[in-house]
Formats: structure tokens, sequence, C-alpha cells
């Protein structure tokens, strides 16, 4: 009867040192892990459903703090561009540039070389990168030679303009051509170039004197701008009439000696502030054998 007695209390003290034992594991946090996967069986559903609810931006945070050489699917999309059709999405286009040719202006000026008017054009256009057509005398040329070579080593072109300024529509034809011949000789010999172009004097023009030009294998080139400054018109007046009257492949007519006393003044003062106002209006500044030759240009004024 002891022994019995005995036995039942060695199992209650069995018993409660499994029960204590069995309270002591509840408190420690993998055992709790363990129980409620484990021993419930409830998977990754039920653990998820026993974690705390995410605040606004934790997310963020979790995917910061991620493993390193784990990636979850959320967070390789995240970091991944744009695609389009399995492929990176193209850059926006640049803006293509405008390959439009410029509108063209010639700048001519005649009667000249001098040592005063030619000489302060010339600084000008070279102050301001700026190209013209200068139509020679051949007896200015026979004065000033070195004038005429500064001319053309600077880039601009060189015209004949007859060797002593006559009315070529009065003369014959032996002395049409030993006008235009002569100053075609001289020219040659001080700048080293023979001219390509013709402007007769006075713009006076005839199918003869057309004729004989053509047979010297130039062109003839008139203006579609007179400035009249060999008259003394003045410099507001000058420029309006340039403005408002020069379009693309327009020649400009100018005069860079001769006219009346000081006269030319005007010219000189006019000259910059049609180069700046040309340019911006969008118009490119060139000689008249390179309109010729880019094809932009007024059979009226260039025959």
């Amino acid at each position: 009867m002891w022994g019995k007695r005995l036995i039942s209390g060695r199992v209650c003290l069995s018993a409660l040192c499994i029960a204590m034992l069995w309270a002591a594991l509840a408190g420690c946090s993998p055992f709790r892990e363990w129980q409620a996967v484990g021993l419930t069986g409830g998977g990754s559903a039920d653990a998820a459903a026993i974690a705390p609810e995410a605040t606004p931006g934790e997310e963020t945070a979790v995917l910061a703090e991620a493993t390193p050489g784990t990636t979850s699917p959320d967070a390789e999309t995240a970091v991944q561009p744009p695609k389009q059709g399995g492929k990176p999405l193209p850059s926006p286009n640049k803006p293509q540039e405008d390959t439009k040719p410029r509108p063209r202006v010639a700048l001519t000026f005649d009667d000249g070389p001098d040592n005063n008017y030619t000489v302060r054009i010339l600084d000008i256009l070279k102050e301001y990168d700026a190209k013209a057509t200068f139509f020679l005398v051949g007896t200015q040329v026979k004065k000033y030679p070195d004038v005429a070579k500064r001319i053309v080593e600077e880039g601009h072109a060189v015209g004949n303009h007859s060797w002593s300024h006559g009315d070529l529509t009065k003369l014959s034809v032996k002395q049409r051509a030993e006008q235009i011949d002569k100053a075609q000789q001289i020219i040659e010999e001080a700048t080293g170039t023979p001219p390509r172009l013709m402007r007769a004097p006075y713009g006076a023009v005839s199918k003869d004197v057309l004729a004989t030009i053509h047979d010297d294998r130039m062109k003839h080139v008139a203006w579609t701008v007179d400035t009249k400054d060999w008259a003394g018109s003045s410099v507001e007046d000058m420029y309006k009439n340039v403005m408002a009257n020069t379009s693309d492949g327009g020649i400009i007519l100018m005069h860079s000696f001769g006219g009346r006393k000081n006269a030319l003044e005007h010219t000189v003062k006019l000259l910059p502030k049609i180069i700046e106002d040309l340019r911006a209006k969008g118009y490119e500044l060139v000689t008249v054998e390179e309109m010729i030759d880019s094809g932009v240009y007024k059979a009226s004024a260039i025959k």
C-alpha cells in the first residue's frame, strides 16, 4: 500500500516538474516561434498573420535592410529601368539642327581703290569679319596697287569696272574692248587674280556690251539696291532703303571712291549698321562670286 502511494507521489512530482519546465520554455522566443509554426501547423500563412502591421514608409526600410545576396521580386522591380518590348525606352529625340541655307546678300563697292575710303571700308569689313566685292577702275588700281592687293589678300572679290569709267554703250567695239582688257590686265598684275566679274560704269549695258563681256568669259553684275551714297544721301535714308529692299540674292551698291564732296563719309557710317542688322535678320554676307557659285542669285542682276 505504501509502495503504491510512493509511486503515485513520484508520478505527480514528475508531472509537476514537466509542467514547470514547459512554462519556462514557453517564455523563450525561439520556443514560441517553434510552437507557433511547428506545433500549430499553420505554416507561413499563420506567421504572416501574427506579424505586426507595417506603418507607412516601412516597406522601403525593409528593402534597405534585406540580407546581402538575397533579392526579393518587389525589390528587383523597383530598381530596374522601365522597359518597352523587352528593351530600354529610347532617350528623348534631340532637336534637329536647321540645315536650311541662310539668305544671302552681297555688299559691293564701285570706283576704287583709293587711299582713304577704300582703306576705311576695308578696316570695317575686317573688324566685322564680313566679305564684299570691289569693282575696280583701272586708273585707280594704277595709283593704288597695294590697296587693290589688300582687297584680295583679305578675302574679298574684285571685279572689272573698266579702265577710265566711260560709258561703254557709247564706245566703238574696239574702244570698248580696250577699256575692259586694259583694266583686266592691271587688276591681275596688282592682285594676282584675273576678275571673273564686270560691272559697266553707270550700269549702262546693251546686247553688244554684254557680248564683249561674255567673250572675255566674265559675267556682268548689276545691283538690286542702290544706296545712292555717291549723291550724299543721308545715313538714315540709305539704311531704310537697304533694310526695306534687301532680299535673298540681293546685291547692294555702294562706293569706295568718288561721289560728291565728302559724300562717302555717310557710307563709312552706314556700313557697320547694315552689317549688324542684316546679320540680325539672318542674312549671310557673301561675295558676288560666292553667290554665283551657290546658284542662288537673281538672274535679272547677274547676266
